[in-house]
Formats: structure tokens, sequence, C-alpha cells
């Protein structure tokens, strides 16, 4: 069974995306992306976004250039939507799976391979920790607080204990941990 992990930066304070879908809280720490993101390409085969996030993201992956950029090409991607006409033919090797998105990914996490890793957006990552589908959270907490936006967990209705697995310090501010369920 594939696990489902989320890969977000947030703030001290919990937010994946400030009070306007913002995301300016974000520190630039290339250590911090050359470490963690090396060891995300090797453990997932699989990239899931939203409907809302896809657009930007395509955007902007396609235009980039270097190792990340290459991966985000070239891996598999679910776009979960409920409009079975949304047009994922902007960005190669994307594929749209329509209708209730908690039951595609449990789909999908019952196939074989690699981990299924979810970018975003705060709508989709919400949902899907609601539904308690997540099996690792790998959480770049930004040195800021913004407040108010985007929570991940603002659905959640009942406590759920997690398991520590690696926490790391970076010269930026940014602490990023992975908690397992």
């Amino acid at each position: 069974m594939k696990p489902l992990i989320v890969f977000s930066d947030v703030t001290v304070d919990g937010f994946m995306a400030g009070p306007d879908n913002d995301l300016d809280f974000v520190v630039d720490d290339p250590r911090l992306e050359d470490e963690l993101t090396s060891e995300l390409m090797s453990v997932a085969d699989t990239i899931v976004f939203g409907r809302r996030s896809f657009p930007d993201s395509a955007a902007y992956w396609t235009a980039a250039e270097g190792e990340l950029a290459a991966w985000m090409n070239a891996t598999p991607k679910v776009v979960l939507s409920t409009d079975s006409s949304f047009d994922v033919s902007a960005w190669e090797n994307s594929t749209l799976a329509a209708g209730d998105g908690a039951d595609q990914i449990r789909r999908l996490k019952s196939s074989s391979g690699g981990a299924l890793v979810v970018f975003g957006g705060v709508q989709t990552v919400r949902s899907l920790v609601a539904a308690n589908l997540v099996d690792e959270y790998w959480l770049k907490f930004n040195p800021a607080i913004v407040g108010r936006g985007g929570s991940m967990f603002s659905d959640v209705a009942e406590r759920r204990p997690l398991t520590l697995r690696s926490a790391r310090s970076f010269p930026s501010g940014t602490v990023a941990v992975i908690y397992s369920t």
C-alpha cells in the first residue's frame, strides 16, 4: 500500500498559506531544499494536486530548471477535481482523477509502488487530512507568524497522535520535521 505524504511549508502558527492565500512567509533555503527534496524524490513516485493549485504549479514547474524541476515534470501527477472536464494537458504526465478526492486517494493508495506526495493546495490537503488519509507529514516550519490563513488541520474533529521521525534545523531558521501517523 502506498503511503500518502503531505509536503508543505507552514508558519510557526501552523498555516500553510497566509490570509490572502499567499506564501510570502516561505524562506528560501537551498540547503533545506537540497536535503529534503532529494529525500522526497527518492521515496515518492506520484504527485497529487488539487484543481486550484494545479495551474500555478504547472506554469511554474514547466518553466523551471534544475533537478527538482526535472523530477516534477517527469513524475506522474494526479489532479483531484470534482469537475470531470478540468483540463490537465498543460503539464506532461498529468491525469485527472474526477470525483470524490478521498475516494480517488484510497484507490491510488491501494496500488503498489512509491509514495504519493501532496504539494497542495490548502483545500485539497485539508480534505485529505479530515478524511484521515495522510500517513506522513513533511513540514517545513518557516520562522514567521501570520495570525490567520489556510490551515490544513481546521477540519480535524478528533485528537490524532503523531510520531516524530526526524527533525532538522537550518541556518535560515526553518525547521523541517517528519511525522508519521
